[in-house]
C-alpha cells in the first residue's frame, strides 16, 4: 500500500514523499525529525496505534495536519480521528479517487471529508 501511495504522490508536480513510517513509534519519530506539511495516518499501527500517534504530535505541533487512512469502516474511528484533530479520513477504497484532492486541501488549511463519510455523520450511522 506504501509502495502504491509513494508512487501516487511522487508522480506529482507539486507533491513529494519525505518520509515513511512501519510503525506508530517510528512515525512519531520521522515526523519529529521531516515535519512534513501533511501527514498520511494509518490507523491501525503497530506498537503504537494511530490514535495515540495523532494526540501525542498534535499536542507537541498543533498545526500539524493529518489525513488517517484506513481499512476500518467504522464510524467511531472516524469521529474519533477527527475530534483528535486530523483534517481527513479516508477509507482506503476511496484512495484512488480521493488521495490527491485531499493531500491538496488539507495542504491549503481545509478539512476534507468525502461525500461518502459526511453523509453517514450527518445521518448518524
Amino acid at each position: 500500500m506504501r509502495e502504491g501511495i509513494r508512487a501516487v504522490v511522487n508522480a506529482q508536480p507539486d507533491m513529494t514523499v519525505v518520509g515513511e513510517a512501519r510503525d506508530g513509534q517510528e512515525a512519531i519519530q520521522r515526523f519529529r525529525a521531516l515535519q512534513p506539511d501533511v501527514s498520511l495516518l494509518d490507523w491501525n499501527l503497530p506498537i503504537i496505534r494511530g490514535e495515540e500517534v495523532l494526540a501525542t504530535i498534535r499536542a507537541e505541533m498543533p498545526q500539524a495536519r493529518f489525513i488517517v487512512v484506513s481499512a476500518l469502516n467504522d464510524d467511531n474511528c472516524i469521529r474519533q480521528a477527527l475530534s483528535l484533530g486530523a483534517q481527513s479520513y479516508l477509507h482506503k477504497d476511496m484512495l484512488r479517487r480521493e488521495l490527491l484532492p485531499a493531500i491538496r486541501a488539507v495542504h491549503d488549511g481545509q478539512n476534507y471529508i468525502p461525500e461518502a463519510i459526511a453523509k453517514r455523520l450527518k445521518n448518524g450511522y
